[in-house]
This record gives C-alpha cells, sequence and structure tokens, in this order.
C-alpha cells in the first residue's frame, strides 16, 4: 500500500476533505491531496506544537497551514485541533509521522478527528 493509498482511504470516508501525510521530525511530505501548498515553515510549527512550548506558541497565534490561518482549539503531545469558520484541521502525530486532516464546512470536525486519530492509531501499531 503506497502513502497515495492512507490519504485516500480518508477522503473515501467523506469525513476527511484533504489530507497531508509527513514525516517526523523532518516535516518532508510523503503524501497530500491536490491542492494544497505545503509550506515547510508552517509544518516545523505545527510539529513543534507537539511540545508545551510549541502549543503555547500555536495558542497565541494560531495554526497556519496551507496559507490559511486556523484558530488553535486544543492541542496535547499527539494531536491538535484548529478551525477557521465551520472548516477546520484535525493533526495526530505518531513516532514517525504526522497526519493533517482538513474538513470544509459541513463535515463534522468529531468525525475528521476520529477518522484521524484511527489512522494515526493503525499507523504507530504498524511501526510509524
Amino acid at each position: 500500500m503506497s502513502w497515495d493509498s492512507y490519504r485516500d482511504n480518508l477522503i473515501a470516508s467523506q469525513c476527511v476533505d484533504k489530507v497531508v501525510i509527513c514525516g517526523i521530525p523532518d516535516g518532508g511530505v510523503w503524501t497530500q491531496s491536490t491542492g494544497i501548498t505545503v509550506n515547510p515553515a508552517e509544518v516545523k510549527a505545527i510539529i513543534a506544537g507537539f511540545k508545551k512550548e510549541g502549543r503555547d506558541a500555536l495558542a497565541a497565534k494560531g495554526v497556519s497551514f496551507g496559507g490559511v490561518k486556523y484558530m488553535f482549539i486544543n492541542g496535547e503531545d499527539n494531536e491538535i485541533q484548529a478551525k477557521k469558520g465551520t472548516a477546520g484541521l484535525s493533526i495526530a502525530k505518531s513516532s514517525k509521522c504526522m497526519i493533517i486532516g482538513i474538513y470544509k464546512d459541513g463535515q463534522q470536525p468529531g468525525n475528521c478527528r476520529a477518522r484521524v486519530e484511527a489512522m494515526r492509531d493503525y499507523l504507530k501499531n504498524s511501526g510509524y
């Protein structure tokens, strides 16, 4: 299974609009949906946000991704939630990668989060 298949699986759930999977700690893109511009500085800020100091910065400044600034909702050592209006991001991290799920208007944030975190758990149990 290629990384594109993991991306496509999340999109096929209809709970996630777009997906980016990046390596940890380098932020290298493993797969991404079309129509997203991945900025390395934004990815590094998100990776830093999995630690308390970085989370504090995201809470103060917001989460920027794909050229869009989202309001930081909450975060922990392995997940970050952010939104802009009725759209948003659900981000989950395993030991070797992070999955960024973008949901759009009409998609439920909780469903996006559940799918992204389930994929993270699957990859984590597979050694990623």
